[in-house]
């Protein structure tokens, strides 16, 4: 009695089913590990997206509030949080005011540049800033429209997929990815992704 054959039941080939399937996804997971993936960073609707063989960022010519011509250029060292911005945009009067606080407690690693897209009359966005009480962020103005594009396919390095949109770019000058919408860069999963792309 005690050798005769036992015929799985419907709950052991299910087991050995979902076993199958879950072995791909424990070995991509596995691998995530050993290629040093970036930490996950989300806001409330989205989550940084990685871009692997984007446009690089160097030397985009832009202007200043005082109208004086300024480079968009890695810098040897530190991460660029490159935020594309609105003034009709209510998400960024959140974000811009905490991109002000960033860059005052972490600016020696991490440079931000806030560009405005949908106006380059000085006045207009010194007004907007002063709302906010933002004054001592980097702020320049894209009056040739050199560095964004509303699609992919233009020659612009950086694609409006949304506003506000921040663009990561690395030490050297690679576009490591972006998040739309307002995000907290002061929270532990930020600081988490900008630690990895600081130590890279």
């Amino acid at each position: 009695m005690g050798d005769r054959l036992r015929i799985p039941s419907r709950r052991d080939l299910l087991g050995v089913a979902l076993g199958a399937a879950a072995s791909p996804l424990l070995g991509r997971l596995a691998g995530a590990e050993v290629d040093r993936d970036p930490p996950l960073l989300r806001n409330s609707r989205h989550q940084f997206t990685l871009l692997r063989g984007a446009k690089r960022v160097h030397d985009v010519e832009l202007k200043d509030l005082n109208g004086r011509a300024r480079r968009l250029s890695p810098v040897a060292g530190k991460v660029t949080l490159v935020n594309l911005w609105a003034t009709w945009c209510e998400a960024c009067r959140v974000e811009l005011p905490i991109f002000e606080r960033l860059q005052g407690t972490i600016g020696d690693r991490v440079t931000v540049t806030a560009v405005p897209t949908d106006t380059a009359d000085r006045t207009k966005v010194r007004d907007f800033l002063e709302s906010l009480n933002v004054r001592r962020l980097n702020v320049l103005l894209d009056p040739g429209r050199r560095l964004t594009s509303a699609s992919a396919d233009e020659a612009a390095p950086l694609t409006l997929y949304g506003m506000p949109i921040t663009y990561l770019v690395d030490a050297g000058g690679a576009t490591a990815g972006y998040i739309m919408g307002a995000t907290d860069w002061a929270s532990d999963d930020a600081q988490r992704l900008l630690a990895y792309y600081i130590a890279r």
